[in-house]
């Protein structure tokens, strides 16, 4: 037999390149069918296969005992892995899927590895190991190939410089690539739609959508959300079936637990829809966020597996992230434990360059691995944490996360942020969500805090100076005492943990960007 894998690279410019969310969501949406609808139709095209036009796999039916040319091993996570009964029939599928994806998908880069097994005496995990290092050998190496910038005199396309070859509805002139996203962007829009509770309100479709006020709060929130040690989890299914008289069991064990991922997060995502619903009062979520048209102010743009990211009003950047990570953690997978994972969240300017806020989302990603890496590490070894990070892009500045962190968040020798903070504190580590989110509580509702904002705001700029500082801060214009951190008594004066992290200045920052998603009663 032969077993082929088919993936995607350099999709990060070619998803997140445009200012336009009709382009961003239409990009994902090539995305997605050239490794999951286009197989399919390609897999029928073959003759009998295993898997149907909307993806549903039978898992009673067996290419090495039934009448199947091809099988549907998985698809998820952006890998595609298959298996056909000859080379020919994988060079047909493969020779079907480029020219689809290239008059279909004009920009995409598609990778693919094949490489001919016997089944009886080899293992099929093994197999899929080696064929999936083949896949990523392929994309490291790649080198993306240069358009071609047109042979005769040619117009360029108004978003992207590629030879024109139509107009937009506005008159702009569009590049095939943009003129692929615009057309499929109301197909990707109405399937989303039919799989959300959205209850009479809609998805936003521009990013003038998301709910913003004019003036300061014109943000929006761009979240990366990637599964901790996922790959570890898909080789321990691989080692628990190392033999080739366990192919198929191999086969189905690695489907459901894929199966598995999907579902989970999709049911995260509808439960974090409908936790936004119930907190509408009034035209508003919280009491704070208008809802504008009935829309929504939350949008994904790419759901792959365990590596997904959401689009949404930048002021509930942080709850929705928070709230969405519980949701996943909460049930096992088909392999017996939850998803666990690290969320960088970037809150921009609503013009701020996307593709930029989208690589700083990723880069606050690796920062919470860091941390998560930390505390795996003696002598914490804790595992199965989730983590957070983010980070305001309220000036506009392009630095990265490094350049940002030495410039504005250190103070001496100490850090003025909690951040990256843990989900699910058990006490080891007082950098948690339930204490930051304790503290910001504290400044919101508290009225000795309420009524006295501009002494707030003072306490931030006051909070990079030395510990004394904040006492006599404190003292000189009879301010309460700091909310408490549990087991760091001296906090409550000096708003410092020693000399090392500030507990306050993250809390006192995210003042106006912090909406409790909080169910209101009707």
């Amino acid at each position: 037999m032969t077993i082929t894998a088919a993936d995607t690279t350099g999709i990060q410019n070619y998803i997140y390149g445009s200012n336009l969310l009709k382009h961003n969501v239409g990009a994902s949406e090539l995305v997605r069918r050239a490794t999951q609808d286009w197989v399919y139709d390609e897999l029928s095209g073959l003759g009998n296969t295993n898997v149907d036009a909307e993806g549903v796999i039978d898992d009673e039916v067996a290419i090495e005992r039934d009448d199947l040319v091809s099988e549907l091993v998985y698809a998820g996570g952006g890998n595609t892995v298959l298996i056909f009964q000859s080379t020919e029939l994988a060079h047909e599928f493969v020779s079907g899927l480029s020219r689809r994806v290239l008059l279909e998908a004009p920009g995409l880069q598609a990778i693919i590895a094949s490489r001919e097994f016997d089944w009886k005496i080899e293992a099929l995990s093994l197999v899929v190991k080696s064929i999936l290092e083949e896949l990523n050998r392929k994309k490291r190496d790649h080198v993306t190939s240069s358009p071609l910038l047109g042979l005769c005199v040619t117009a360029d396309c108004q978003y992207t410089g590629l030879p024109a070859v139509d107009m937009d509805k506005d008159g702009r002139r569009i590049s095939a690539e943009v003129k692929a996203k615009e057309k499929i962007f109301n197909d990707a829009h109405d399937r989303l739609t039919h799989k959300l509770p959205m209850q009479g309100y809609e998805i936003p479709k521009e990013f003038d959508d998301f709910g913003h006020t004019k003036g300061e709060f014109s943000y929006i929130g761009v979240i990366h959300i990637d599964g901790n040690e996922m790959g570890k989890r898909v080789a321990a299914i691989a080692d628990a079936h190392p033999w080739p008289e366990d192919n198929r069991l191999y086969i189905q064990a690695i489907r459901d637990f894929s199966r598995s991922v999907e579902y989970s997060a999709q049911e995260a995502l509808k439960a974090t829809y409908q936790q936004l619903i119930s907190c509408i009062n009034r035209g508003k979520i919280s009491g704070e966020i208008p809802i504008t048209d009935r829309k929504i102010p939350l949008r994904p743009i790419v759901m792959g597996g365990d590596d997904i990211t959401l689009v949404c009003n930048g002021r509930l950047a942080l709850t929705v992230t928070e709230f969405y990570l519980r949701q996943i953690m909460a049930k096992p997978l088909k392999d017996g434990k939850p998803i666990s994972a690290r969320a960088g969240v970037a809150v921009v300017k609503s013009h701020y360059p996307f593709s930029r806020a989208y690589a700083l989302s990723e880069e606050l990603v690796k920062s919470s691995k860091d941390y998560l890496n930390e505390r795996r590490a003696p002598p914490h070894n804790e595992r199965d944490l989730s983590a957070i990070d983010w980070h305001f892009a309220v000036s506009g500045a392009v630095l990265n996360l490094d350049q940002i962190r030495e410039r504005e968040y250190k103070s001496g020798t100490g850090r003025l942020t909690m951040r990256p903070l843990r989900l699910g504190s058990d006490g080891s580590d007082w950098r948690s969500w339930e204490n930051f989110a304790h503290i910001v509580n504290d400044f919101r509702t508290k009225n000795e805090w309420v009524e006295r904002r501009n002494k707030v705001k003072k306490l931030n700029e006051i909070l990079r100076n030395e510990p004394n500082a904040v006492e006599h801060f404190l003292t000189a214009y009879e301010l309460p005492a700091l909310p408490e951190v549990p087991g760091y008594p001296d906090s409550v004066r000096t708003g410092w943990i020693g000399d090392d992290r500030c507990t306050c200045f993250d809390a006192i920052e995210a003042l106006e960007f912090f909406v409790p998603l909080e169910r209101i009663l009707k």
